[in-house]
């Protein structure tokens, strides 16, 4: 026998091995409870304003993310809100999505060609070869070493997974061998999904329908690959979340949520004001929405620094804005605005005004003011919940 064969002799005899003896669960560090985004993947992009063309989710850039604050040792911001688009954090985001997209084209212009589904079953025994290259090979190489290996899913037609991007984390072979015999089920991908913030979501394949889904929720896709090409960056942005104040009636922050109705704020030269009353001199925040336009049908979060304030100080918050409306100018419309108070005791729901539209802004309206009720009874206090966008904006001036 020559030399060559002797060595791959040698190699099939270590893999078989290896599988064997490393039938036990086997876990990276990565903990989604820990070293994952506290807030879920709900982002709309507005990717070509001018067109009105939006995507959905920026799952990819999240767990590229995460996993570069996982390998730089660095805590991932706790913010439990969803970062807004004109956010440092939104931006870095944003950044990873670009370069997990473009530099896995091939991966999934590779896993797109199917005509007819004519390599629905081929697509789905990648993931369980776990010999000569497979993918399953691939991810337990990386996993054994340590390193979180992130994942592409391509969607399989008629269910409930569209093409997405996970984070493996860890996998447990069972009784599988990882040469496509007996006790496939067997086999299970754990991983962090930015869909589901603080979860370990479980991965497996499904043999009666050639595909692989969730336990957790029955999601499934056709099949995966195994991202080689993520290389960690060192993140940039820290956490900004403001620490709870001492006193139990004062307030850290105002959380402002507008909901945007049929009509859309276009940002530029067309932005909102908002100025909050509180004894003595009005605050203002100045272009609220950092000159970014504002899509319809979709609600954001502004995050409102009122150190010095107490809950008794506050009276009344306005919206102001200054463009024109009509043909050459901009109108918006608002559906709801909610005005929550960040205590030691938790947030704190001082009003919620809704309409369709509360107020449409144009260029003979264009400012709106909403009253806080005096009767401190009618304060509640609230879990924070922070739907939708939030934008965390300086001190007024």
């Amino acid at each position: 026998m020559s030399s060559r064969l002797l060595r791959l002799a040698g190699a099939a005899v270590l893999a078989l091995c290896a599988f064997a003896t490393n039938a036990e669960p086997r876990m990276t560090r990565f903990d989604p409870a820990t070293h994952g985004f506290r807030f879920a993947n709900t982002f709309s992009n507005d990717v070509v304003r001018e067109l009105d063309i939006r995507t959905n989710g920026l799952c990819g850039g999240m767990v590229y993310s995460a996993l570069d604050y996982f390998h730089a040792g660095q805590p991932v911001p706790r913010q439990t809100h969803r970062p807004a688009t004109n956010t440092l954090l939104h931006d870095y985001i944003y950044d990873r999505q670009v370069t997990s997209i473009t530099q896995n084209a091939d991966k999934w212009a590779e896993v797109g060609f199917n005509p007819l589904g004519a390599r629905n079953s081929e697509f789905f025994r990648w993931g369980l070869q776990g010999f000569g290259g497979g993918r399953l090979e691939e991810l337990r190489a990386r996993i054994d070493r340590g390193q979180p290996a992130p994942l592409g899913l391509w969607h399989k037609d008629g269910h409930s997974g569209g093409d997405h991007q996970v984070l493996a984390i860890g996998y447990d072979l069972g009784r599988y061998r990882g040469d496509l015999g007996a006790h496939q089920g067997d086999l299970k991908i754990y991983v962090y999904d930015p869909n589901y913030p603080g979860r370990t979501m479980t991965l497996v394949p499904d043999t009666a329908r050639e595909g692989w889904r969730y336990l957790e929720n029955g999601h499934m896709w056709q099949t995966y690959f195994v991202d080689a090409k993520y290389r960690a960056r060192r993140p940039t942005v820290a956490d900004t979340s403001p620490d709870r104040a001492a006193a139990p009636d004062e307030v850290v922050e105002l959380l402002v949520t507008i909901e945007t109705g049929g009509d859309d704020l276009r940002g530029g030269h067309d932005n909102v004001d908002l100025v909050l009353h509180a004894g003595g001199a009005p605050r203002t925040w100045r272009n609220a929405n950092g000159g970014r336009r504002w899509i319809d049908f979709y609600s954001q979060t502004l995050a409102l620094p009122v150190r010095g304030l107490r809950l008794s100080d506050l009276r009344a918050i306005e919206l102001v804005t200054g463009f024109g409306g009509g043909i050459g100018g901009d109108n918006w419309n608002v559906d709801c605005v909610i005005v929550q108070a960040v205590t030691a005791d938790g947030a704190i729901t001082l009003v919620e005004r809704r309409g369709r539209p509360l107020v449409r802004f144009t260029g003979d309206v264009r400012r709106h003011r909403i009253e806080f009720p005096r009767a401190a009874p009618a304060l509640r206090a609230l879990p924070l919940k922070l739907p939708k966008d939030l934008i965390r904006l300086p001190a007024a001036r």
